[in-house]
C-alpha cells in the first residue's frame, strides 16, 4: 500500500516519531507534525516556514550540518546527530534521519527529516525486548548443549568407568573400587545437570 506523501507526518506522529518535510535549498517548512513543532519550541519563532532553519540547523554541529546541506543539494539521504535542550534545561539527543521524495512534478521535490530520539520509553522497551529474547535464546542454547553435549559425554565417561572398575577389580581390590566409586561420582553429577537443566526448562515454560 502506497501512502499519500500528505499523510507521512501524521502516521509517523502516531508512532511518536517528529517529523517535517523542507524544501528543497531554502530548507523552508512545507508541512510538519504536532511533535515536531514541539521539539523546536515553534513558539519561539515568529515564521513557521523557519522553524527548520531556526530550530533545527543550529543544533546540528558544523561537520555534521555541511554533510546534510550537501546532501539536500544534492537530493540524496542523510544521517545526522541534533542535540536540542528542553525547557527544563535536559538534553534531548536525537538522530535526524532525512530522505528525498521526488514526485512526477519537479516542484514538488522535497526532504523529509524524521527525529528517532536516543532514549525513548517505547524504544527502550523494545530493546529490552529483544535484548530478553536474545538471552532466551541464549539460554535454550546452553540448555540443549547440557542436554546433548556434556550430559552424554559424562555418561559415557560414567561407562568407560564401570568398564574400567570391572576390568581393575581382577587386578587389585582396591583399585576396583575406587574406579567403582568414580563411576557412582560421574553418575551423580549426570542426575544433577539433568535436575538442572530440566528445572531451567520448566521456569522457561512458566515464564
Amino acid at each position: 500500500m502506497t501512502i499519500p506523501r500528505e499523510q507521512i507526518c501524521a502516521l509517523l506522529q502516531e508512532i511518536g516519531l517528529p517529523a517535517v518535510r523542507v524544501k528543497p535549498v531554502s530548507a523552508e517548512v512545507m508541512e510538519c507534525n504536532e511533535l515536531f513543532s514541539s521539539l523546536v519550541n515553534a513558539a519561539a519563532i515568529l515564521e513557521q516556514r523557519l522553524w527548520f532553519v531556526e530550530g533545527v540547523l543550529p543544533y546540528i554541529v558544523s561537520e555534521d550540518r555541511a554533510r546534510w546541506e550537501a546532501a539536500l543539494a544534492n537530493r540524496t539521504s542523510a544521517q545526522v546527530q541534533v542535540a536540542f535542550k528542553a525547557a527544563d534545561g535536559r538534553d534531548l539527543d536525537f538522530e535526524m534521519r532525512s530522505f528525498t521524495s521526488v514526485s512526477q512534478k519537479k516542484l514538488a521535490e522535497s526532504m523529509l527529516c524524521v527525529f528517532i530520539p536516543f532514549a525513548n520509553p517505547i524504544f527502550e522497551r523494545i530493546c529490552e525486548a529483544r535484548l530478553s529474547e536474545g538471552r532466551e535464546l541464549e539460554r535454550r542454547r546452553i540448555q540443549n548443549e547440557l542436554h546433548k553435549g556434556v550430559s552424554q559425554q559424562l555418561l559415557g565417561a560414567a561407562f568407560g568407568c564401570k568398564l574400567l572398575a570391572g576390568k581393575a577389580e581382577t587386578l587389585n581390590e582396591d583399585l576396583g573400587k575406587e574406579a567403582s566409586n568414580l563411576a557412582q561420582l560421574v553418575n551423580e553429577a549426570v542426575v544433577e545437570l539433568q535436575n538442572v537443566v530440566s528445572s531451567a526448562q520448566n521456569r522457561s515454560r512458566d515464564n
